[in-house]
């Protein structure tokens, strides 16, 4: 087995969504990637399951939107 490496846990709100739900419980291989940003994808055998976009982002589009 991989030693996988730990992180403190830490909260902030954002939305979610739900991509896809795997068939059945089985073995699988599960991914989590964290960009700069705070976006956070959760994958089961290289699918998005879960993704998660923080508030923080929203507010950068939306200053943007009325700036143009």
């Amino acid at each position: 087995m991989r030693k996988m490496k730990e992180y403190p846990e830490s909260h902030t709100t954002g939305h979610i969504t739900i991509e896809s739900i795997p068939n059945t419980p089985c073995h699988s291989d599960l991914g989590i990637q964290i960009a700069k940003d705070g976006r956070v994808w959760i994958c089961i055998d290289g699918m998005a399951f879960l993704r998660f976009t923080p508030d923080s982002i929203f507010k950068i589009k939306e200053e943007k939107c009325l700036k143009t």
